[in-house]
């Protein structure tokens, strides 16, 4: 047994360590240091596997200002919020989590890069899930606010307790003094890979559960969209329930962006029609025009949910 759970724990630590390594080729990506480096952090496997194929500057760009727009938690403000955060969070990162930095605390911003605490272990957590609401140092437990992580020198034990999400994160030190996750709870991948899209703030206290997903497929010249009945909001009015999503889908044909597809649907089903069936599903006509290989580019916005909810989703098909 002992073997089997060592087997799966490898397993899992390899597969975070993979997910997080981007799959751009450096060298032919001029964009690389300046947006996909540090974001693909927070990027979705289906946001990655779109930007892989964006194949010019003008789609890229396009890209980036959409990439920040779907994640802006009040668009009637000039300032996005979650931008904003995860600036600050990468430089905390960098500050603190760096390997072998001799001036915790005290880069300036040319020696940030040189440490690169983003793309630690701690780093990348820290980015996700921002600041954790209690820290064990080895046996001590200690209350943080935020604004220091550090640990003190010579311990080899971190546990970060995230008590509003209900998870908490295990940091070992390795014998040349770097930080690695460690003992992972099942459900945390699925939580970190959960809130990339919707990048969490402190006060969110939302079960991933119950966060905005959908699958979709292209058949008979329409896009198909099913979304779980149990990630959905309904506002009830009368014997009815009334849900709304607002949809966003651009259209791209051999990887150059061609259109854009808006539309806001209501559905009003009766209590026995959503108890009745596990998936709600969405219907947008669309023909294709021209042949080649198509990529469409869905974002889904429930505009019921009490907080900031999208879920990005893509489909490929050739005709």
């Amino acid at each position: 047994m002992q073997n089997s759970n060592k087997i799966l724990l490898s397993v899992i630590l390899f597969v975070w360590n993979a997910a997080c390594r981007t799959p751009v080729n450096i060298k032919q990506d001029p964009f690389y240091e300046s947006f996909f480096e540090k974001t693909s952090l927070i990027m979705t496997k289906e946001e990655i596997e779109i930007y892989r194929h964006l194949p010019n500057k003008e789609s890229k760009e396009a890209f980036i200002r959409e990439f920040w727009q779907i994640r802006d938690p009040d668009p009637g403000t000039e300032e996005n919020e979650n931008k904003v955060e995860f600036e600050r969070r990468i430089e905390y990162a960098n500050r603190w989590f760096g390997w072998r930095n001799p001036h915790k605390g005290r880069l300036k911003p040319a020696e940030q890069k040189k440490y690169r605490g983003w793309a630690a272990d701690r780093g990348r957590i820290y980015i996700i899930l921002g600041p954790p609401d209690s820290l064990i140092y080895d046996e001590s437990a200690l209350m943080t606010d935020g604004r220091r992580i550090s640990s003190p020198e010579g311990r080899r034990l971190e546990v970060w307790s995230y008590w509003r999400f209900r998870i908490y994160v295990v940091f070992r030190r390795g014998p040349r003094g770097r930080w690695f996750l460690s003992e992972p709870e099942p459900d945390l991948f699925t939580f970190l890979e959960a809130s990339k899209l919707n990048l969490v703030e402190p006060g969110l206290r939302e079960d991933v559960k119950r966060r905005l997903t959908f699958e979709a497929a292209f058949r008979d010249n329409h896009i198909r969209i099913s979304i779980p009945v149990e990630r959905m909001n309904f506002d009830e009015s009368g014997d009815k329930f009334l849900a709304e999503i607002r949809i966003n889908v651009n259209v791209y044909t051999n990887f150059r962006k061609v259109d854009t597809i808006e539309a806001t649907r209501s559905l009003e089903k009766t209590e026995e029609e959503i108890l009745g069936r596990k998936y709600i599903r969405v219907e947008l006509p669309f023909e294709p025009k021209q042949k080649g290989q198509y990529l469409l580019d869905i974002i889904v916005e429930d505009l019921l949910a009490m907080t900031y909810s999208k879920f990005r989703n893509y489909v490929r098909f050739k005709k």
